[in-house]
């Protein structure tokens, strides 16, 4: 039938042009983005995989740069407790010297002169080094996360760094306080010491084994066993306790323990009391001096023979304090290091997922893009003969 009114031929003639352009610019938009998926409706479920690696790869962005910070920081309190070490070694020196005879008076006064500035110079260094405006060398840096995964829990955490005040390097440490009740004599009656706790220099508290007490058990042995229960619960944290007997006999309600690193002079700082423990005869105990004195940096003294001696010890002992956080911190490093390899790793093989998931294929494309064009122009063409075509009814009406 001929009509006039309705072209089919154009209508088709033009769907399908509207089809051919929307491919055209569809191949079009992707080759010009570099995107396979430019909005929900190329690709509904492939968007939102790819969103989801892409806050990956984000936050892997970002967990190596906390990494990197980790890292940063690390350096900074190792280069800083490397000049301490420095300085303690000159320190030593100074003790070194100061211990031989050949020295004076005046000699001495001077070495000691220079020990007191380098301390002091040594507790500025411990007070004053941070990382971006984070104290690293005073003993407040404690129970640090850093964040170095994409998600929730990836996290490094470092207990501490180092305390390398002048008032807290050194030789001794205190140990304990502990709470009892004592009297002279033996115990009468077995019984079981308990509650007892240590309190550890960063005021952590570590508990105590129960002690028990025998049957006629003298003071002497009794200071054994807590001595014995002291160290085996503080085996892993570098304190020691050592018992020093001497004639002197005190009743007392509390303990204080301190221990220097030779355990020359360890004691008891002893304070009286006579209260009974309930269920326990008390019996005496013998103490060490009351209110041994503590060794620590700060007190270097090498104007005499006696205190150089007792200064190289505390050198010593400071010297290994600082080797073993600078190891630590060595450590920390490494494992930093590692976290950044294996975050760029990671982001490397999420990205790629991600795209061959969004990305375009050129070469397809472009040759779809071809197709297009080659198909417009067909259409066109073909609107253009389906609308001549209807030019042929009017010569029915001549």
């Amino acid at each position: 039938m001929t009509t006039i009114n309705t072209n089919v031929m154009s209508m088709t003639a033009q769907r399908n042009l509207g089809t051919t352009s929307s491919s055209l610019a569809t191949s079009m938009q992707r080759l010009s983005s570099g995107l396979r998926v430019n909005s929900a409706k190329d690709d509904a479920a492939g968007l939102a995989i790819s969103e989801r690696m892409n806050a990956q790869v984000r936050g892997l962005n970002v967990a190596a740069r906390n990494a990197n910070d980790g890292i940063s920081l690390a350096q900074t309190a190792e280069g800083a407790l490397g000049k301490v070490g420095d300085m303690l070694q000159r320190m030593r020196e100074l003790a070194v010297q100061s211990a031989n005879a050949s020295n004076n008076t005046s000699d001495r006064t001077a070495l000691q002169a220079e020990v007191k500035q380098l301390s002091s110079e040594i507790d500025r260094v411990a007070k004053t080094t941070s990382f971006n405006g984070t104290k690293l060398l005073d003993g407040s840096f404690a129970n640090a996360t850093f964040q170095v995964g994409a998600n929730a829990g990836e996290a490094i955490s470092v207990q501490s760094t180092a305390d390398v005040r002048a008032e807290s390097l050194g030789s001794a440490t205190f140990l304990a306080t502990v709470g009892m009740t004592w009297a002279t004599g033996t115990a009468t009656a077995a019984g079981t010491i308990t509650g007892i706790s240590v309190t550890g220099p960063k005021g952590n508290i570590i508990p105590v084994g129960n002690v028990e007490v025998a049957l006629g058990d003298t003071a002497a042995q009794v200071t054994k066993k807590l001595e014995a229960a002291f160290n085996a619960a503080t085996s892993e944290t570098g304190l020691i306790a050592r018992a020093v007997p001497n004639t002197a006999q005190m009743s007392l309600d509390s303990i204080t323990e301190w221990v220097d690193s030779s355990g020359a002079a360890a004691g008891f700082s002893i304070d009286a009391g006579t209260s009974s423990a309930a269920g326990l005869s008390t019996f005496g105990l013998f103490g060490g001096p009351a209110g041994l004195p503590v060794h620590q940096l700060e007190d270097l003294d090498v104007s005499n023979v006696i205190g150089a001696g007792r200064a190289i010890t505390i050198a010593d002992k400071a010297l290994t304090t600082i080797n073993s956080a600078r190891a630590d911190l060595g450590a920390l490093q490494s494992r930093f290091e590692n976290a950044v390899a294996n975050i760029q790793i990671t982001g490397e093989n999420i990205s790629a997922a991600r795209g061959r998931i969004v990305d375009a294929d050129f070469a397809k494309e472009t040759s779809n893009l071809s197709r297009a064009q080659i198909l417009q122009q067909a259409g066109t063409a073909m609107v253009a003969q389906a609308n001549q075509a209807q030019q042929g009814v009017l010569s029915l009406l001549r």
